[in-house]
């Protein structure tokens, strides 16, 4: 039995152009500026927690504890700008942990990106066995670039997926963490240069961890571009590729970081 646990880790709000770039001909409008804060929509802010028969698997982090009391210091202001969080007591990723009775260094933490929302959370869990991210989104973070924020993983080692080549994958690499194809990491860019999505699979099915490659049902049922990109064209190819495995009468759900319409606390998997 494999099941993979939703993780609440509050709430992000932002300006509503940042799920759906297309309701504002601003290419920015998604960074907040120049908007009404009135605007801002509250979205969720989800970590997946795989607990597995061969090790147990964390799929992004959430926020830091810290935002709680340095909102701005913890995140700095241009993504504090950009995304307020929001993180009751109880909610931050080592916490719930905790409560489901399991031990951050017991786990292996998988990255699906490293945007704040998703890597803020890292120093909670700095103890895990490992932290991987693909080797584009390690490249990505290395290369200076203003949308990554080193902070969350100073003095925390990043290590490589072993991405292989994979004819079958959407994007030519995938890896197969166990050897059995129970959990495979798919290589889905457009969010990010290294946007990777995570494969969970028994007999009943599969469930696919998307991270922001989709950030609810609508965007991979109607194809919406969210609007922090790295390549759109990407994004669309790899939101196409997620609505094909949406189809798949094997898929038991996709489970998205930002997604309130998806509510199931825990998915069991035979």
């Amino acid at each position: 039995m494999i099941k993979v646990y939703e993780l609440n880790c509050g709430q992000v709000g932002v300006d509503p152009a940042v799920p759906d770039r297309s309701i504002s001909r601003n290419t920015i409008a998604y960074t907040g500026l120049f908007r009404s804060a009135k605007r801002r929509i509250w979205l969720p802010v989800k970590a997946f927690f795989i607990v597995h028969p061969k090790g147990n698997i964390l799929v992004d982090t959430g926020w830091d504890s810290d935002v709680r009391q340095r909102p701005i210091q913890t995140l700095t202001f241009p993504m504090w700008f950009a995304s307020k969080p929001r993180l009751p007591q109880g909610e931050a990723v080592d916490e719930q942990i905790k409560a489901l009775g399991y031990r951050t260094s017991e786990i292996t933490v998988l990255m699906t990106h490293m945007d704040i929302d998703h890597d803020s959370g890292l120093r909670l869990v700095k103890d895990a066995k490992q932290i991987l991210v693909s080797p584009e989104e390690w490249r990505a973070v290395h290369s200076g670039q203003v949308r990554y924020v080193k902070r969350p993983w100073k003095n925390i080692t990043l290590k490589q997926m072993p991405l292989i080549n994979d004819p079958s994958a959407p994007f030519g690499k995938s890896w197969d963490v166990y050897g059995n194809g129970s959990v495979k990491v798919f290589l889905t860019p457009g969010h990010t240069p290294g946007s990777a999505t995570i494969q969970v699979t028994g007999e009943d099915g599969f469930v696919l961890l998307v991270g922001d490659t989709g950030y609810n049902r609508d965007s991979w049922e109607s194809l919406k571009i969210p609007g922090p990109v790295y390549n759109q064209k990407q994004m669309r190819e790899s939101l196409q590729w997620v609505q094909k495995m949406r189809q798949d009468p094997k898929c038991l759900g996709i489970l998205a970081a930002h997604d309130p319409q998806e509510t199931r606390k825990v998915i069991e998997i035979r």
